[in-house]
């Protein structure tokens, strides 16, 4: 790969071998503090699934099976609440529908470079490229609907009368549609893997400001309105600016990126 900023080449050697390491441990992570909270209301089986698999996964311990654990749990979360919709905000299952994502990353990838190493790990030298490849069209994926409802139908004047004008940018109406055509080119160029690390690390930006100034009032549990999906998103993106495409992307087809 040719780098357009060569300047760069330093700083990616050193954090681009921990991106999947990023995203196995965020996947892992996001489930602890509910396994917690499971335990403390009594909820003692789902409580120690969650804890216990959360904690494997970030630690790369068997983190397949805890994945493929969690991902039946996350599953039949789902299937209760599809009838709320998809907006999380509003109950539905568009969070549940990213952890998914992860986790089947995670299925794929395994361990990765760092992680407690098993033989039946190593027989699947690719998992840990193929794991990132679809984390990275998962999240695409998961936003694209929201980029499509602020182009296409008067999103983009939603936000700038509300979260916009909350986060202090101005004018609010230019943001908006920054934001409007991030989430909706950006995510189809995300998916193709183009121009991965200029994309992600906008998003990286638009997430950690809705997180800073949007939801982290409220608190950190998602069922309160607060900021652990936003957070998710800006450190699954921020892993995307640490490694770019990976392996299967157009970036790494026409041999060039940033």
């Amino acid at each position: 790969m040719k780098l357009i900023l060569p300047f760069m080449a330093p700083f990616y050697r050193i954090v681009a071998p921990y991106a999947y390491t990023l995203l196995r441990v965020a996947t892992g992570g996001i489930f602890i503090p509910h396994g917690v909270q499971k335990l403390l209301h009594g909820n003692m089986l789902l409580g120690a699934l969650e804890l216990v698999a959360g904690l494997l996964i970030v630690f790369g311990v068997v983190p397949r099976i805890m994945a493929l654990l969690l991902a039946l749990e996350v599953l039949w979360i789902i299937s209760l609440n599809i009838g709320k919709g998809w907006l999380w905000t509003r109950g539905g299952v568009q969070y549940h529908v990213f952890l998914l994502g992860l986790l089947l990353a995670v299925m794929i990838g395994g361990g990765g470079l760092h992680a407690i190493k098993t033989k039946f790990a190593e027989r699947f030298s690719n998992g840990p490229a193929l794991g990132y490849a679809l984390a990275r069209v998962w999240m695409a994926l998961l936003i694209l609907p929201s980029g499509w409802e602020k182009v296409f139908d008067n999103g983009a004047a939603r936000i700038a009368a509300g979260n916009v004008l909350k986060t202090g940018f101005y004018p609010p109406m230019f943001w908006a549609w920054v934001v409007a055509y991030l989430e909706l080119v950006g995510m189809i160029m995300l998916a193709l893997g183009l121009l991965t690390r200029p994309i992600a690390f906008m998003f990286f930006i638009e997430m950690a400001v809705i997180t800073l100034t949007i939801q982290m009032p409220n608190g950190y549990f998602w069922t309160s309105r607060g900021c652990e999906f936003a957070l998710l998103l800006t450190v699954v993106s921020y892993a995307f600016v640490m490694a770019g495409g990976g392996r299967y992307s157009l970036d790494r087809r026409i041999g060039r990126e940033f």
